[in-house]
């Protein structure tokens, strides 16, 4: 596949769509053959913008079945619908022999998650996740400082994100059709914008999350707005998250206390002490990559996935029992 075209669908082709579309054409070697989306128009609308980019006027259906039909089946699908449909598709593109790119969140519970893991292993299909937080050069360097022990052992995580989440449903007419499921953690502020901050906590610490008790303020609808937990991390570390969706502002912070010093890190600076007590801001190196062009780069066998489906579920395994946390009222084991 490393000289060749790839061929990619596009099932689900709202706003998220169209950024990644966008993305996906600025690389070479890629044809986006088909989109699908139960709003036709949606999928008409997207496929004139592929058309005038590219040239070449893809394949629209309002059922996603179509996609994978193609007499030449696509090489990857991209799944870009709200999450409660982001199993069944990523699903049955891999029964396909599809790749798939998802957006974050992978599943909306821990065991659709793991059936993807273990679809996408038994058939040697990637799935690459856009957790594209990731990708930014402040929490890649804090990460890299981590794993070089420069802070001494780590004692103590806080991830705090505060962004007008309500505002933004609210404004897309959502807030009041949505339903909050204690058994699933599919819907509201934790596994939407959330669901970067609890990925990033993961992914920088390279520590598996233990046990949780969690606290939420939801809407009659049941969703939730704001979050709060402690985390025990795997060797004891404990780590405080704390998300808000009714915030005026935004922001995105990690802090990571060692022995020795602490990080501050977010999404765009990054602040080190190295102990004086002195902290200094440091300009990381940008990795000039997207979530995008790092999906099609692994599919190619040039670079491994930025989120690989098996990390994505420990996210999801996270926010799940965040979720269920906060609706028993007590601490609840990290399956």
């Amino acid at each position: 596949m490393a000289n060749s075209v790839l061929r990619i669908a596009i099932a689900g082709c709202g706003q998220a769509a169209r950024i990644h579309v966008d993305r996906l054409l600025d690389q070479p070697d890629v044809e986006i053959v088909g989109c699908a989306d139960s709003e036709r128009a949606s999928a008409d609308k997207l496929a004139d913008r592929i058309a005038e980019k590219s040239g070449k006027t893809p394949a629209v259906f309002s059922d996603y079945h179509g996609l994978l039909e193609l007499d030449r089946p696509p090489d990857a699908l991209g799944v870009f619908t709200p999450h409660l449909f982001h199993y069944r598709l990523t699903m049955d593109a891999l029964q396909a022999g599809c790749h798939v790119f998802v957006e974050k969140p992978l599943s909306t519970n821990s065991q659709e998650a793991a059936d993807i893991v273990n679809l996408a292993r038994g058939r040697q299909r990637k799935v690459g996740v856009g957790h594209q937080y990731r990708l930014r050069p402040s929490l890649i360097e804090s990460r890299k400082r981590l794993k070089a022990d420069a802070i001494g052992p780590l004692r103590l995580v806080t991830a705090v994100m505060a962004e007008p989440w309500l505002a933004r449903q609210e404004g897309r007419g959502l807030e009041s059709s949505w339903r909050f499921d204690p058994k699933i953690a599919g819907g509201g502020l934790l596994s939407d914008a959330g669901d970067h901050l609890v990925d990033a906590l993961l992914w920088m610490t390279g520590l598996a999350a233990r046990e949780v008790f969690a606290a939420q303020s939801k809407l009659p609808t049941g969703l939730d707005v704001v979050t709060a937990a402690t985390i025990r991390l795997e060797g004891d570390v404990p780590a405080t998250l704390a998300l808000s969706g009714v915030s005026r502002g935004s922001l995105f912070e990690l802090t990571f206390f060692g022995e020795r010093g602490r990080i501050r890190a977010t999404d765009t600076t990054l602040e080190i002490d190295d102990g004086d007590g002195n902290a200094r801001l440091v300009e990381p190196a940008d990795v000039g990559e997207s979530i995008d062009g790092n999906f099609l780069a692994a599919l190619r066998g040039e670079s491994p996935l930025s989120c690989p489906a098996d990390e994505a579920l420990d996210t999801v395994r996270l926010s799940e029992a965040i979720a269920r946390s906060a609706v028993a009222g007590q601490v609840v084991q990290v399956a």
